[in-house]
């Protein structure tokens, strides 16, 4: 499995906006071939926003760029933010959720 990790610039007060946009973004690729999940990540103190994206393999991550590129550049210009960087990582061990809060 791989993650696409992006890194975003997003003025503190839209916040919220930019967690709705990247949540209708998220529509596009969540019906891509080989999407295993994904995080929209937000730090509502400084306006850091991270999105992670997960992949079957390095196939249907590629396969993926064209759309989650678009995706994710809208959703940032939509809150009038803009991607830092987006890199790619191998995902060497799976956390397990917990039952129960």
């Amino acid at each position: 499995m791989l993650a696409r990790v992006a890194r975003y610039e997003v003025e503190t007060q839209r916040i919220d906006d930019a967690v709705q946009a990247f949540g209708e973004a998220a529509g596009q690729i969540e019906e891509l071939q080989g999407f295993a999940g994904g995080f929209v990540l937000v730090d509502p103190q400084d306006g850091r926003t991270m999105t992670v994206t997960l992949w079957e393999n390095l196939a249907t991550l590629e396969n993926s760029e064209p759309v989650a590129g678009r995706a994710r550049r809208q959703a940032a210009e939509a809150v009038d933010g803009s991607v830092l960087s987006v890199e790619t990582f191998e995902v060497a061990h799976e956390l397990g959720a917990r039952g129960g809060s």
